[in-house]
């Protein structure tokens, strides 16, 4: 097993606020950890986690504080935030693949593609649009037996 994995910012999040799935996105990442798989995403990650955090202050959910407090303590978290050459441009190339609305879904599968790793995602319906073609992009609540 490579000990790389990518991590969207939907798994992210799930490790940060109780969503569904957020039990085997916690599973994933001890399972990770117990075997030494370092997880990592692109900069962007950090982007997309905050506003996903501040949707929910906008809702009221969270305060401003505790959305900020979330988010560094994500970032302390080990997860490492990486940067490839040629990273944005493959990302182009994948999304209008996928014909996708946004590059943003793109950018992980890329950075997966550079280090020959899997790449975990909790967003279904990028899952379902990836899978059949990029089989290293998995979903946060795949049966055991298909990781």
């Amino acid at each position: 097993m490579n000990d790389l994995v990518v991590v969207d910012a939907s798994l992210a999040v799930k490790w940060l606020v109780n969503e569904v799935h957020s039990d085997k996105a916690y599973a994933l990442a001890r399972s990770w950890a117990d075997d030494g798989t370092q997880p990592v995403s692109p900069y962007l990650m950090a982007v997309e986690v905050a506003n996903a955090l501040y949707r929910r202050v906008l809702r009221k959910e969270l305060t401003v504080e505790a959305a900020a407090h979330l988010l560094r303590t994500l970032l302390a978290s080990g997860l490492e935030l990486r940067e490839t050459p040629g990273l944005h441009g493959r990302a182009l190339e994948l999304a209008d693949h996928l014909r996708q609305d946004a590059v943003y879904d793109a950018h992980y599968v890329a950075l997966a593609e550079t280090l020959g790793c899997e790449c975990w995602t909790a967003d279904r319906r990028f899952h379902r649009a990836a899978s059949p073609t990029f089989h290293y992009v998995r979903w946060v609540a795949e049966p055991p037996s298909a990781r």
